[in-house]
């Protein structure tokens, strides 16, 4: 039986987009981040980002589906 693994690719995502941020921007970031390990600052603030950009990736599907089923019904309307 074939094992398979779940990879989380948009936290791996938001890791990485994390990461580059703390190299590119160390010294703006928040003094409180100066005593903790980069490793663990870093599985933080994706902890905490990733369920908001999930959260703006359904409300994008779900707007995306509104928007269009209303010009599908507009369509119909206007084949009329």
């Amino acid at each position: 039986m074939t094992e398979y693994k779940f990879v989380d690719h948009l936290a791996e995502y938001m890791k990485g987009q994390v990461a580059q941020l703390m190299t590119d921007h160390r010294d703006s970031l928040p003094q409180e981040f100066s005593d903790l390990p980069d490793d663990r600052v870093i599985a933080l603030i994706t902890e905490m980002a990733t369920p908001i950009l999930r959260k703006i990736e359904d409300d994008a599907i779900a707007a995306g589906i509104e928007r269009v089923a209303s010009l599908l019904r507009y369509s119909k309307k206007a084949d009329k």
